[in-house]
């Protein structure tokens, strides 16, 4: 997270926390998280197989396998990035080698990502569609993604 807290309590419209359980491990972040959702109808997917306390404010919970992380979050780019809610402007004038990138996540087509990760294709085009539409966005994430075996794969996909 490259986030301050006051970002996340007084901007941030939407949140991706994944690999977190940020009400036990960060409580100030998790509080300024449960306002967020409560005072300004900010939108709150929680991706973790296990049920965390975070996931009672959750608009969305994706309980993915344990181990597919990275499923998950590249299916989610490739339906974010075969909608047209990508952001062109910002990839335009700060990414580099987003072909690459399109190479990698167009192999995760929401059946696949569905069948890999056990989340419904449903609850994958409804995450999708709350991260591009209600900007600015704030993913939060934490050892549950670097201590891993997978950890950098992770990273890079985040």
């Amino acid at each position: 997270m490259t986030n301050s807290i006051d970002d996340i309590a007084d901007d941030a419209q939407a949140f991706f926390v994944i690999g977190t359980n940020t009400t036990e491990n960060h409580p100030v972040i998790g509080m300024r998280i449960r306002q967020a959702v409560r005072q300004r109808g900010a939108k709150l997917i929680v991706a973790d197989p296990r049920k965390i306390k975070l996931t009672d404010f959750a608009t969305l919970h994706l309980r993915h396998q344990p181990g597919t992380d990275i499923a998950l979050i590249n299916g989610l780019m490739h339906i974010i990035l075969a909608n047209g809610w990508e952001d062109k402007g910002f990839i335009q004038e700060r990414s580099e080698g987003f072909e690459d990138f399109k190479v990698v996540v167009d192999q995760y087509s929401p059946e696949k990502t569905s069948q890999i990760t056990g989340v419904s294709i449903d609850d994958l085009e409804t995450a999708a569609e709350i991260l591009s539409q209600n900007k600015p966005a704030s993913v939060l994430w934490a050892m549950g993604i670097t201590q891993h075996t997978t950890g950098v794969g992770n990273v890079m996909s985040l």
